[in-house]
């Protein structure tokens, strides 16, 4: 059997895989939402064995049409210095085969920072045609591509291309992929009016979760891997 790795950027991602018994679960590795990171954690579960490199997780989405909730299996990932790394074609079809339209099938975008706001989200969208963004998957890709190993992307969208992120947000996640609630709670003291945006994001964040844990339940702790 295929030994994957994945790497995800927060710890509530990385937690869908809980679904699994402990025994049968890929191993995983969370970035904190850094992508030098991802790239380290991905060269390094290369070099324990694993054959193949998911990157699992939420992302933010760049076009309209494109809602919370949505499970996005990238065709390829562009890289923010322009480069365009393909995703594995047989296992896309095998993710395909299990679970049909319930994911869409579209070219993702990198970025080495947060994306927050819908004018930031339509320009990178038209500059890469891409559908989604994260930060996450273009340095998984890299180490993929390198090590000559299987590479494929599950991401819901956790932040449609209609919402920004209020900026003092940003930044709050530790290396662990948790939030800093202290920073966080601060930042809400100093600007109370963003409290309604602070919970929609909570609530699309949630909501995305649910689609990763349904799709990994659907395809296994393999995640259709061939």
């Amino acid at each position: 059997m295929a030994r994957l790795g994945v790497i995800t950027g927060l710890a509530s991602e990385a937690g869908c895989l809980d679904i699994f018994p402990e025994g049968e679960r890929p191993e995983v590795r969370c970035a904190g939402a850094d992508s030098d990171r991802a790239h380290a954690l991905a060269q390094a579960l290369i070099g324990e064995g694993c054959q193949a490199l998911l990157s699992f997780g939420t992302a933010g989405g760049l076009t309209p049409d494109i809602q919370t909730g949505d499970v996005i299996c990238a065709s390829s990932v562009s890289a923010p210095g322009g480069q365009v790394f393909e995703t594995s074609k047989a296992w896309l079809e095998q993710v395909q085969d299990v679970l049909g339209q319930d994911i869409r099938v579209a070219a993702m975008a990198g970025a080495d920072t947060a994306i927050a706001t819908p004018e930031a989200k339509k320009e990178l969208g038209q500059a890469t045609h891409s559908a989604a963004v994260d930060m996450e998957s273009h340095a998984v890709a890299a180490a993929a591509r390198d090590a000559g190993v299987d590479f494929l992307v599950i991401r819901a969208i956790a932040d449609p291309a209609n919402r920004a992120i209020p900026p003092w947000v940003l930044g709050n996640i530790s290396k662990q992929g948790t939030p800093r609630y202290g920073p966080i709670l601060a930042g809400l003291t100093v600007h109370p009016l963003d409290l309604p945006a602070l919970l929609r994001l909570k609530g699309d964040s949630d909501r995305a979760l649910r689609s990763l844990r349904g799709v990994a339940g659907r395809l296994g702790p393999l995640f259709g891997l061939p």
